[in-house]
């Protein structure tokens, strides 16, 4: 985040009526004292002497350049974390070829302090970066609670689930790698706290794995690299909810180690009334309360290391024990045709996860020009007992496994020609096995069974970057080859399944002026049948089951879309329209039987035709006050010949909120979110409002943050579904915890400075292997 000066400068320079006489061309890049690498963003500024006469900034590869018809005499760079540096005009030779060296802060205690006030949208060629800040709305919350605060991702907290523009296929990354859980189950796993940015990628381009129709959403998660021993202390209570963590590192010059580890605790109480009416007339009704009791335990860590000037390697790991419980004891009544009567299941979860990355790097003498070579593993174990009983009568015992390895192994190569002209290429390959296992027992039988699952992924790329005159152009494409088979030992089915493609993209952006962006993008994109589809043991309930269909053919979509972007003085507008054509669309179908199971498969059914619009406007009224504006509108219209009951599907969000700097020490949000009604292809949503409120403050020289959190003040946000099929109309009323409170503590301190220069990884954005396994 810019020091106050530096948005002042900013401020001046956007204000500032120019009047064009003879103008002066100036052309450079700002990097690093010591590493030499280049500091995107920098505050470049003019003086006429002690004046503020003209400036700029630095784009995202730490060039810049500026026409200027003012008089001036010295040239000054700035960023946060470094001292600025002056120089005088009478000491260049050639404004049009600078190079100005920054040093690192000696004493940047105080830039560690102040950074991340609020969270920032940045419009890049291809994604849209959400820098997370300060936001008190995301204080002492889980990710999948943060993400509800953003309005690019559509979640639902009742269910977990997150989409993207309408449409819940979307891949999850974390650091450009996959989890083996289900999205609700990492994002659980994961505080907000643990964010640096979130990655929204709609039109991902060819240097990206193509599976994801909707997109792609990467969670970067921070990585301390600050000088010196550095310790960083969090602990949060809430309604029913704990969580405690430290995140610390020691950074010598030529090695950065950093640990992190976390505790969480979290129960939560919903409840579920059904009503259903059957076509010849019968009913019945279920009232089913739901107790949930978790445990998330994660450490994690890793070093930098920089053998030489041109060579880095890096190495790290991650362990996740999550375990979480469940007691659902249901009353069936208004029973047509028997007695009222009790169902209890007693079931739990238990997750644990072992993540290994390694990664080389090779740096040529040009800037920019590498060469990378990562590897990456995830061991993934998941366990589902379950117990059953009918008025207290045992019917059943159940136990689930699924056992996952991934591996990944990855090269990439860059090599700039030019300023304006960059190649990249690289291939990938993706290794994944599955094995799934159930178990029930009675008291008469024991069944048993067995599914194998391996797949294998090789792909390549090449992407080409390169400018002119204001348009900059990032043309790929990308190959894919996947393989995949199966053995099912119970019914002794298999599948052999395979798919290649190749997939291209286009993105171009156009910078009108330094206030106005635009960008447009296209992809082509793949959804194949994975696990998810085909695994015939998955998790399921008395009332909801899975069928699995190992006949699915790939779904195929082309996505269109158009960004705009304004920012300027107090006022920020982002807006996006896109349109995306899906063949052989994958669609999850819904059938209930007599007795009231719902059952879910999935089948190929047509095409889709997706059409939306979003809409962002935030503007600063006052020093105090910040109001931002949200909403965002989504239409499918699909074409089959299967019976469904609705064909033309939709959904929307409205989010107003305020945040308000009380002084220097305490902040205040509101915020009002709308959900007008939500359609899907066999159920519809009634509209929901919530209102949020959260407060913070600083002590001890703003190293020590106390937040508090609440979520629906007004404990209003009922989940009504309808849900029509040719068997039964259900109307389904969800009270789940909607309202929570949450008391955040944080502490940050530095025990000693490394007087010596650190240096950073320079990483290249990755996008791994397939979604879980759930």
């Amino acid at each position: 985040m810019m020091h106050f000066r530096d948005v002042f400068i900013l401020f001046f320079v956007l204000n500032s009526g120019l009047v064009y006489s003879q103008n002066t061309d100036i052309k450079g890049v700002v990097v690093d004292y010591i590493t030499k690498e280049k500091i995107p963003f920098a505050t470049i500024a003019l003086y006429d002497n002690d004046q503020l006469v003209d400036g700029t900034s630095t784009d995202e590869s730490g060039n810049f350049e500026l026409t200027t018809s003012k008089t001036f005499t010295n040239i000054r760079a700035s960023f946060i974390g470094y001292d600025s540096y002056t120089v005088q005009l009478s000491d260049v030779s050639n404004v049009e070829d600078l190079v100005i060296s920054l040093k690192v802060l000696q004493n940047e205690l105080e830039e560690v302090v102040v950074e991340g006030e609020r969270t920032t949208t940045e419009l890049k060629i291809d994604r849209k970066v959400i820098n997370l800040g300060a936001d008190l709305q995301q204080a002492g919350a889980t990710l999948l609670e943060a993400f509800d605060q953003i309005t690019e991702v559509q979640t639902d907290l009742g269910t977990g689930s997150v989409s993207l523009r309408g449409s819940n296929n979307v891949r999850l990354l974390i650091n450009g790698k996959p989890s083996a859980l289900s999205t609700t189950e990492t994002l659980e796993q994961i505080s907000a706290a643990m964010v640096d940015k979130i990655e929204i990628i709609t039109s991902p381009s060819a240097k990206n794995q193509a599976n994801g129709l909707s997109g792609i959403i990467n969670i970067v998660l921070k990585k301390n690299k600050a000088l010196g021993l550095n310790v960083d202390l969090n602990s949060s209570v809430g309604t029913k909810r704990y969580g405690y963590g430290f995140n610390g590192n020691y950074n010598f010059s030529f090695l950065n180690f950093r640990v992190n580890a976390s505790q969480g605790g979290r129960e939560m109480d919903s409840e579920q009334t059904i009503h259903q009416v059957f076509n010849d007339n019968r009913r019945q009704s279920i009232y089913t309360p739901h107790v949930f009791n978790g445990m998330v335990r994660q450490i994690a860590s890793g070093f930098d290391f920089f053998i030489d000037d041109n060579n880095e390697f890096s190495f790290e790991f991650n362990y996740t024990d999550d375990y979480h419980s469940f007691h659902n004891n249901s009353l069936y009544f208004n029973l047509t045709d028997r007695p009222d009567f009790n169902y209890l299941r007693r079931s739990s979860h238990d997750h644990k996860t072992l993540v290994f990355n390694s990664n080389y790097r090779t740096n040529f003498k040009k800037e920019g020009h590498f060469l990378e070579l990562e590897y990456n593993s995830n061991t993934n174990t998941n366990d589902y007992p379950a117990i059953d009983f009918e008025n207290n009568i045992f019917l059943f015992d159940e136990n689930l496994q699924n056992d996952n390895t991934i591996n990944f192994l990855a090269l990439d190569y860059t090599l700039p020609l030019s300023d304006k002209i960059n190649l990249e290429a690289g291939v990938l390959w993706n290794g994944k096995k599955v094995e799934s296992s159930r178990s029930i027992h009675t008291d008469s039988t024991n069944t048993n069974g067995n599914f194998e699952y391996e797949e294998s992924l090789l792909g390549a790329y090449a992407l080409t970057s390169f400018s002119i005159h204001k348009l900059d152009w990032k043309v790929g494409l990308r190959y894919e080859n996947f393989e995949s088979d199966s053995f099912n030992t119970t019914t002794l089915e298999t599948t052999d399944l395979k798919f290649s493609n190749f997939f291209p993209s286009l993105h171009v952006s156009y910078k009108l002026n330094d206030n106005n962006t635009f960008n447009f993008g296209y992809s082509k994109r793949v959804s194949r049948p994975n696990i998810h589809h085909i695994n015939p043991f998955q998790l399921g309930n008395p009332y909801f089951r899975w069928n699995a269909n190992p006949n699915l053919k790939s779904e195929l979509s082309d996505n269109f879309e158009v960004n705009y972007q304004f920012d300027k003085n107090m006022l920020n507008i982002s807006s996006s329209v896109f349109y995306r054509h899906r063949k052989e669309i994958i669609e999850r179908l819904t059938t209930i039987d007599t007795e009231g199971v719902q059952t879910i498969s999935f089948d190929n059914i047509g095409t889709n035709q997706s059409y939306g619009i979003e809409m962002d406007v935030r503007y600063r009224i006052a020093p105090f006050w910040t109001m931002q504006g949200a909403a965002n509108y989504y239409f499918s219209k699909i074409n089959t010949t299967q019976l469904i009951t609705w064909d033309e599907l939709y959904q929307s969000n409205i989010i107003f909120k305020n945040t308000f700097k009380i002084n220097k020490k305490i902040s205040a949000d509101i915020s009002y979110r709308h959900t007008p009604k939500r359609q899907s292809t066999f159920s519809f949503v009634d509209s929901r409002n919530r209102v949020d409120f959260a407060a913070r403050a600083k002590f001890l020289n703003n190293r020590l943050t106390g937040s508090l959190r609440i979520i629906d003040v007004f404990d209003r946000n009922l989940f009504h579904r309808t849900t029509i099929t040719r068997e039964v109309e259900r109307k389904t009323i969800w009270r789940f915890q909607s309202q929570t409170f949450g008391v955040l503590l944080s502490l940050n301190y530095k025990l000693f400075k490394n007087t010596k220069a650190s240096r950073n990884r320079n990483r290249k954005d990755r996008d791994y292997g397939d979604q879980g396994v759930h």
